[in-house]
């Protein structure tokens, strides 16, 4: 039997290629009459003994790679997006019919803890798909291919500058009017509300935003489309997602889609110099808090 590389379904020896996704099989097949391991190679047999030992050390080198189960192609990227479309089409369909026939969850959906809890929501479920979808099936897996499990390089100082440049540079085309603003429930919400409620408001965006979405889309989405396309091809696709996400922005503000826009290609950029999602973090979480002190 052979297993496929990518998806780990099993097939018969003569089987050249997985009828999934495609990938070409292991060339080497144990023949059950003799006991021996044929390796596509004219003229040459291994005992089994040999064999087993040649695949358990291919087995060790492939969970030495950096994504240790699998290898991720632009498939697990679309795959991904296109889950990322009907999870959102559900909740806010959800969210719409619960909205309409009972007008207290209105009131707390709009409420801090609501509002927090909905974007929490969002998130988790997505995060769910996209582990799903990079097929780690354990957490030290999931931290590790995600790039969790490192520590911020010595980037992430030009992220945070970058981040904080790009912030200033919008908001010095806000104040002399040559743009457009754009409105933000959070922060009108954080100004007149009182309490600690208040603080739920914010956390969605400084806290949840960084951490979840560069986790998902720098983390896994875009590295799984740096291994089929080029680098280019990958950034470009990645801020025609960030529009799409962002849209109320793009289609409000020149300023806004141009610096979500840089800021999405310096995350990329980051991911690119990194084997860690940290500077991506640190970066997003930088450009949103700064939000508060413009």
């Amino acid at each position: 039997m052979k297993r496929c590389p990518y998806c780990g379904k099993e097939y018969p020896d003569a089987v050249a290629n997985c009828f999934i996704d495609g990938s070409p099989l292991p060339e080497v097949a144990l023949d059950p009459p003799s006991g021996k391991v044929q390796a596509n190679v004219p003229g040459q047999r291994l005992d089994s003994a040999d064999a087993v030992a040649e695949l358990e050390v291919e087995n060790k080198h492939q969970s030495d790679l950096a994504y240790p189960d699998y290898q991720w192609s632009a498939r697990d990227g679309w795959k991904c997006l296109g889950t990322f479309l009907v999870i959102g089409f559900v909740l806010h369909s959800g969210i719409f019919v619960l909205d309409t026939h009972f007008h207290t969850f209105h009131r707390w959906r709009w409420s801090g803890l609501g509002y927090f809890s909905r974007d929490l929501l969002h998130y988790t479920v997505c995060l769910l798909a996209a582990a799903y979808f990079a097929r780690t099936e354990k957490l030290a897996s999931f931290l590790r291919g995600f790039g969790l499990d490192r520590k911020p390089s010595d980037h992430v100082w030009f992220g945070v500058v970058m981040a904080l440049t790009i912030r200033g540079f919008g908001h010095f085309m806000l104040i002399n009017r040559w743009a457009k603003g754009v409105s933000h429930y959070d922060l009108s919400a954080f100004k007149n509300t009182v309490g600690v409620e208040r603080y739920f408001f914010l956390a969605p965006s400084v806290l949840l935003a960084p951490l979840f979405e560069e986790t998902i889309y720098r983390g896994f989405v875009y590295r799984a489309f740096r291994n089929s396309y080029p680098l280019w091809a990958s950034m470009t696709l990645i801020v025609a997602w960030t529009a799409n996400t962002h849209w109320r922005q793009y289609s409000t503000s020149w300023v806004a889609a141009f610096d979500l826009s840089v800021l999405t290609l310096i995350q990329c950029y980051l991911r690119e110099k990194s084997d860690g999602i940290w500077d991506c973090i640190f970066c997003h979480l930088v450009f949103n808090a700064s939000r508060l002190f413009l």
